[in-house]
């Protein structure tokens, strides 16, 4: 055989075998090797993985329509154990006007397992999709996949057809699990000019080009994407949103100009977004009505011309008379005027009705238009930036933010999902001016507690602890949404299995004051006793038990949300017949520019420890380049607090 002859055969075999085991991403062409797969081979940590993720958007022209905008999706995903079981269910978001809607059509799927050595067909079967109404422009088509195991692969796709052809869904390329290929195209008619932005860390590249679409008979930009080995972004405490930093790229269409036809404007400017939304029924117009509440509201607003206490009537009036429903939106859906009257309404409904009744209160009131933290950050001009809004009483030359969807939000204590770094004032007009959302004042939290240790390891101990601001926020809706037994049952857990007796609240709906909880407790097995000695660790359960962050580095910023301060002064009384062996030393750790401390100062008197703990952080949010500070500070502070009181007997 000649080295001819060998090179050809071997050609030919090296073809075959790249044949029979190239990947093959068409729908339903799932291949046993993907079954089988153990873990993924790179990050073993992973519970499921994205095999396979493509997205096809384009537009298209419907005879007695008109163009629409169709985004195609093919998804095949591997879970690898049951915390993957997650990645096996979907939820389609669609928008819906009184004139039009987006759809769901060509939905299919199949689950793949494999069953004494052969691969096994499920079929997502119509009775497992659901229509679900989030609002009343948002509703979810949701679906599980049936039979799913553990080393189940999952495959789905659909195709989703929107009228709102300048609104483009941004395209995610990482998730908080693996994708191994990725492929996306985006084809934008030569009418529309649109910026395409990246956002997050990945090295994103994409091919573009002008093409013909014969379907149209007109040019579009093509932008294609394809990806491999995406690595998953992991979750990490104290994050606004993951989604702000996943990688991925927003088309914004700005303008429309068919020539000779039609010219319009969507978004060029913050300026042009406000304007739009303000010029809107369901947002300026709203702002103008007040011949509803007027008679009702006089009366209570007579018994004072204090600017601040007629801030806080307008504030507790609203929040009696109308109820939150739960949904979001920065215009009113039905109307203040029957939001008043059915005692229930929207977030825009409440909260633009809180704004006229200040300013007729004669206390000048704004609306301030906000992105929530689920919803993400805006970080350029777009209508869809802006899910909620709040309200802006300019007291002075101070500017205090309310909001009375939440019965617990007081005066610059809004509810959580509001601290989204920044919003906009909206001025009669239509102009606008960035507001910081984010809290100026420290939230307390400060704990008393006195402790007696027993023989057989147990402690009897007394509780007083104090929250002030967003911490106090944060309780009053832990605590109300269910009955006291069903809050002390969780917090007995949360505390290490405490056993708590003689609980008292105060100031529970009495906004203004501090909460302050008092409780006694017993607690088993809190310290040790070995060979005549006594080892306790002086906060016991209020002790940090961990580091929060586990990261070697961290690319986006820590938002704790609001400043905070941790007071806890803790007092032991030694048992009789023993005295302290050893006491932790003392340490004074400190952030830079100010941004935090943390001290720990413990002392023994007669048959007395006194432990006085205090940490601060003086920030909401703190850029990246601190990480490596934070995570340093909390290595201490557990170490620290881990550290244990020596007792001997004397």
């Amino acid at each position: 055989m000649t080295a001819k002859t060998k090179l050809v055969q071997l050609l030919i075999v090296l073809f075959f075998f790249g044949s029979v085991h190239a990947q093959d991403y068409k729908f339903g062409k799932v291949s046993e090797e993907e079954v089988l797969e153990k873990q993924h081979p790179t990050d073993s940590s992973a519970s499921a993985a994205y095999l396979f993720k493509k997205r096809n958007s384009y537009y298209r022209y419907d005879k007695g329509v008109g163009l629409r905008l169709i985004t195609e999706v093919h998804n095949r995903i591997k879970i690898y154990s049951k915390d993957g079981f997650d990645y096996a269910s979907e939820a389609i978001n669609l928008y819906e006007t009184s004139g039009a809607d987006e759809r769901v059509s060509g939905l299919k799927g199949y689950t793949y397992t494999m069953d004494d050595g052969e691969m096994v067909e499920t079929k997502l079967d119509k009775e497992s999709i659901f229509d679900t109404q989030v609002s009343k422009n948002h509703k979810q088509v949701k679906f599980t996949m049936p039979n799913v195991k553990e080393g189940s692969v999952v495959e789905y796709q659909y195709k989703i057809t929107s009228p709102f052809v300048q609104s483009i869904d941004e395209f995610v390329f990482q998730h908080a699990i693996p994708v191994k290929k990725l492929v996306a195209k985006m084809r934008i008619l030569e009418y529309f000019k649109f910026n395409q932005r990246t956002k997050g860390f990945l090295i994103i590249d994409s091919n573009t080009n002008v093409v013909t679409d014969h379907s149209l008979g007109i040019n579009v930009t093509e932008v294609a994407f394809d990806m491999a080995d995406i690595p998953a972004l992991k979750e990490e405490r104290f994050v606004t949103n993951m989604d702000n930093y996943r990688s991925g790229v927003k088309f914004e269409i700005v303008s429309l100009e068919i020539p000779g036809s039609l010219y319009e404007v969507y978004a060029k400017t913050w300026d042009d977004v406000v304007r739009t939304i303000y010029e809107s029924s369901s947002f300026g117009e709203e702002l103008k009505r007040t011949n509803y509440f007027e008679e009702e509201l006089d009366a209570l607003l007579a018994t004072t011309s204090d600017e601040v206490a007629r801030m806080f009537i307008v504030l507790n009036f609203v929040k009696q008379k109308v109820k939150w429903n739960t949904y979001l939106g920065f215009g009113s859906d039905e109307g203040t005027r029957k939001a008043y009257k059915e005692g229930t309404g929207n977030s825009a409904d409440i909260n633009l009705m809180l704004v006229s009744m200040l300013n007729h209160a004669n206390v000048k009131a704004y609306p301030v238009l906000v992105s929530t933290r689920d919803n993400g950050i805006p970080i350029f001009p777009t209508l869809e930036g802006f899910n909620y809004v709040v309200a802006a009483a300019k007291v002075g030359e101070t500017y205090q933010l309310l909001d009375a969807t939440n019965a617990f939000s007081t005066v610059n204590v809004l509810p959580t999902r509001a601290l989204n770094w920044f919003g906009r004032i909206v001025s009669e007009g239509g102009t606008s001016e960035v507001i910081d959302l984010m809290p100026k004042h420290k939230s307390m939290d400060a704990v008393m507690m006195s402790v007696s240790l027993n023989e057989d390891g147990s402690i009897e101990a007394k509780l007083r602890q104090q929250y002030t601001n967003n911490n106090a926020f944060v309780f009053r809706n832990q605590y109300n949404k269910g009955t006291e037994e069903a809050f002390l049952d969780e917090l007995e857990k949360e505390q290490g299995d405490i056993e708590i007796n003689d609980y008292k609240l105060d100031n529970n709906l009495d906004l203004g004051k501090p909460i302050v909880q008092t409780y006694d407790f017993y607690k088993e097995d809190a310290f040790e006793a070995i060979a005549g000695k006594i080892y306790v660790s002086p906060l016991f359960h209020l002790a940090v038990q961990e580091n929060p962050f586990k990261s070697e580095s961290r690319e986006y910023p820590i938002d704790y949300g609001f400043p905070w301060e941790d007071k806890h002064i803790v007092t032991i009384q030694i048992p009789q017949g023993y005295k302290v062996e050893h006491l932790p030393e003392p340490i004074s750790l400190a952030l830079p520019e100010g941004l935090g401390k943390f001290t720990y100062n413990i002392s023994a008197t007669n048959n007395q420890i006194s432990l006085r703990v205090e940490m601060e952080v003086n920030a909401s949010i703190f850029p990246p380049h601190y990480y490596q500070n934070l995570k340093e500070l909390y290595r201490q502070v557990v170490e620290k607090e881990a550290e244990k009181v020596v007792l001997v007997k004397a």
